[in-house]
């Protein structure tokens, strides 16, 4: 199967990647099934792999890292960190920062200079957490496009200077901006930027230490791309929606949002494998009569949630420094081997 996994999150060589060499840790595990042996030992055998952790009914049951990282590595993992972004959103709804994901991106004018014209005032965040933006930068038809954003003099106004070809809400476009457009959002709604924000009612909440976080020209933090976690982080943040915005007992953001996060907004039209359809910053399938949704990063950065089976895989990949047909062939690996081995394994109890 083909997929586009390269020109969907696009590389930025000089982001920080952890220094891990050398030799291949395998955490003590429980009991789990013996299939997930070979599972493992396939993912052994992608070059860049550097950790899988499955997480199930309330556990990890397995985990290994290679090139010498460990659970305390720290990894760059691209566009996951868009899925942060949809639940900072939510998170920010949840407690009254911001109205509701029906507010426009006239509202925020002012915070924007002024520059969102008459066109685009009526763009909704939903609309920009669904990828429904209707603005025409699509990195999915164009690779270079997240290079020509990033590198920009200003982000903010990149994205709101882009044509509007669509009618908001109604057509999948791949677009790394108007996830950026949404820490904005974050930052003028709350009067902390995104970080701040994150650390008070994310990070904190679910035990997440403070790693680095990209930001762009004018200091916004990335909303794209960019946020530094480690694989036990994002298997933090799959729990989180796996507990439907539970954490260690305490409520972090709220089932309504949980729902509306993870539920179909617009089809894809297949523009990745098993991401038939999108929610806020999470692919959405359907997998051996099984739900899931997942975050998904460049060159094979995943988090994969599957609530009835209460399984959360992740996994990460190094993606600097790596061709763009090498990045293709370990992030279609990767989650080849997470849904048709480790997710399947569980399909058949």
């Amino acid at each position: 199967m083909t997929i586009r996994a390269p020109i969907l999150f696009c590389v930025l060589l000089s982001v920080f990647q952890p220094a891990c060499g050398g030799h291949r840790t395998v955490n003590p595990v429980v009991p789990v099934h013996s299939e997930l042996d070979d599972a493992f030992t396939d993912a052994a055998n992608i070059p860049n792999l550097k950790s899988l952790v499955v997480y199930k009914d309330d556990r990890i049951v397995r985990e290994e890292y290679f090139g010498g990282c460990n659970s305390n590595s720290v990894f760059d993992v691209r566009s996951v960190t868009k899925t942060v972004m949809s639940t900072l959103i939510g998170i920010a709804i949840d407690k009254g920062f911001i109205q509701s994901e029906d507010r426009t991106l006239g509202y925020y004018r002012e915070q924007y200079g002024g520059s969102v014209d008459s066109s685009k005032r009526d763009i909704r965040i939903r609309d920009l957490l669904s990828m429904s933006s209707g603005l025409s930068a699509d990195e999915l038809a164009n690779p270079g496009e997240y290079d020509s954003w990033f590198n920009s003099t200003n982000q903010v106004e990149y994205t709101l200077n882009l044509p509007l070809n669509d009618k908001p809400g109604t057509m999948f476009t791949y677009n790394s901006g108007v996830a950026h457009l949404t820490s904005a959002i974050i930052s003028a709604s709350t009067g902390m930027n995104t970080l701040e924000f994150a650390r008070r009612y994310l990070f904190q909440p679910l035990n997440i230490s403070d790693h680095s976080w990209q930001t762009d020209k004018q200091g916004i933090y990335n909303g794209g791309a960019g946020l530094s976690l480690t694989a036990h982080d994002m298997i933090r943040l799959g729990v989180l929606f796996l507990n439907r915005g539970m954490y260690n007992g305490k409520r972090v953001i709220s089932e309504e949002w949980i729902d509306k996060a993870t539920s179909t907004k617009i089809s894809t039209r297949n523009a990745q494998p098993f991401g038939p359809n999108y929610g806020y910053f999470w692919w959405i399938g359907n997998k051996d009569g099984h739900e899931y949704f997942w975050a998904n990063g460049y060159g094979g950065q995943f988090v994969v949630v599957v609530p009835d089976l209460r399984l959360v895989v992740a996994a990460t990949n190094t993606w600097a420094g790596v061709p763009a047909s090498t990045a293709t062939r370990q992030w279609n690996s990767t989650i080849g081997i997470i849904m048709n081995n480790i997710v399947s394994v569980y399909s058949e109890d």
